[in-house]
């Protein structure tokens, strides 16, 4: 391959589909309506539900969470122990940000050390959100031959 060039695993349709089964299946056993977004490597919606009853609001939130989980490559729920070792400037200009979620909810979707996407679910609390995206983020890795 050209050293100019790289090449970035990134997760199918087939694979996000899956994915949302899981995340739908765990927010039925919690008994919540949420929005659940889908991303691919590159950061663009590839599938997206949103169960009868969610907040209008959570599509927005959920596509911002999957957005901050796959540019950082880490959950969304760790983001506040992570600000608390930044400056004062970065704890109140990060959050600013446009489409910057800071709060559970998002999760990176990982092929071994590659972010292959991320998924966002929002409707729920914070808890639970995660939750819901960690049953997807679980499945993902489980699909995936190591």
């Amino acid at each position: 391959m050209n050293s100019l060039l790289r090449s970035q695993p990134s997760i199918t349709l087939q694979l996000a589909i899956q994915a949302m089964h899981q995340a739908l299946e765990k927010a039925k056993d919690e008994q919540v309506q949420v929005s659940i977004a889908i991303v691919d490597a590159g950061g663009l919606q590839i599938h997206m539900a949103h169960m009868d009853g969610a907040p209008l609001h959570s599509r927005d939130i959920a596509l911002n969470k999957a957005l901050t989980a796959l540019s950082f490559g880490v959950p969304t729920r760790t983001w506040q122990k992570r600000l608390e070792n930044c400056s004062a400037a970065v704890r109140q200009g990060l959050p600013l940000q446009p489409k910057m979620a800071l709060f559970g909810g998002g999760e990176p979707l990982h092929a071994g050390n590659a972010v292959i996407g991320a998924i966002g679910i929002s409707g729920a609390s914070e808890q639970v959100d995660s939750r819901c995206a960690e049953a997807a983020a679980k499945y993902v890795h489980s699909a995936i031959p190591q």
